[in-house]
């Protein structure tokens, strides 16, 4: 991919590897700053004590830090290990997983274009990322509903979709809940199949509906993150607990784990 930015901003997590060990510190360099080096302090390894630096960071061990520090003047770049969380540390690997794993879609695009690598990047690459955070974002959009908020000529838009598509399966979760619903006034069973009908509707996405017995149905929710999931089932409650309301009726709701 082209260059990015020479040095990172403080407060952002950043890949790095360790390159030589001193008793009072480390210097790294910043894997994705080619021109930037790092120094972790000794202090800033772990929140315990530090008998030997070594039983914590070695040479050649690429690692997760955050940064602390940015002084351009100095050209000098301070680091934390201990403020890095397992959660951090998680999320900063799979993005830069995700984001190697973009630049190879990429690179296939512009094979199907017969176009290099760089020359991608500037056509279709840095355009997308004014839209968006990261490049993989952009071929999740397409492998989904094919469509971008980047407007791109069509030969890129159908050349980074056909590749979308064939490389990335979108992903799905479900959301699942019991619905208790009973109507009373002897209206028959109009009052329920109005409001069945119309809760497996109102969600704004398909929200599939099954009978278990006496009075109790199945909420089956299905989308592509918990969110959106979450907010479906929502609306239907909603729609369910009002029609409730109106027509004489019960409604309760039952939370099952998510898969």
């Amino acid at each position: 991919m082209t260059e990015g930015p020479a040095y990172p901003e403080q407060g952002e997590y950043a890949l790095a590897t360790v390159k030589k060990v001193m008793p009072y510190g480390a210097f790294l360099a910043l894997d994705e700053y080619a021109s930037a080096e790092a120094f972790l302090h000794i202090s800033e390894v772990s929140s315990g004590w530090v008998r030997n630096i070594r039983e914590f960071v070695k040479e050649g061990q690429k690692t997760v830090v955050l940064i602390s520090r940015v002084d351009m003047e100095k050209r000098q770049v301070d680091v934390s290990l201990k403020r890095v969380s397992e959660a951090d540390r998680k999320r900063k690997l799979e993005g830069y997983k995700l984001e190697k794993r973009a630049e190879k879609l990429l690179d296939r695009a512009a094979h199907k274009l017969k176009k290099t690598l760089p020359i991608a990047m500037k056509e279709a690459g840095e355009p997308i990322l004014k839209d968006y955070s990261a490049l993989y974002d952009a071929f999740e959009d397409l492998a989904l509903n094919d469509t971008l908020r980047t407007q791109l000529p069509k030969a890129w838009h159908d050349a980074l979709a056909e590749v979308a598509k064939a490389e990335i399966k979108p992903k799905r979760v479900n959301v699942r809940a019991k619905l208790g619903l009973k109507f009373y006034g002897g209206k028959g069973l109009e009052p329920l199949r109005q409001t069945l009908h119309g809760l497996a509707q109102a969600g704004g996405i398909p929200v599939d509906v099954h009978y278990l017995g006496a009075g109790n149905y199945l909420i089956d929710i299905s989308a592509g993150d918990y969110k959106t999931a979450e907010k479906a089932l929502a609306k239907a409650y909603s729609f369910a607990e009002e029609a409730a309301h109106k027509m004489d009726g019960e409604c309760s709701l039952e939370r099952e784990k998510k898969e």
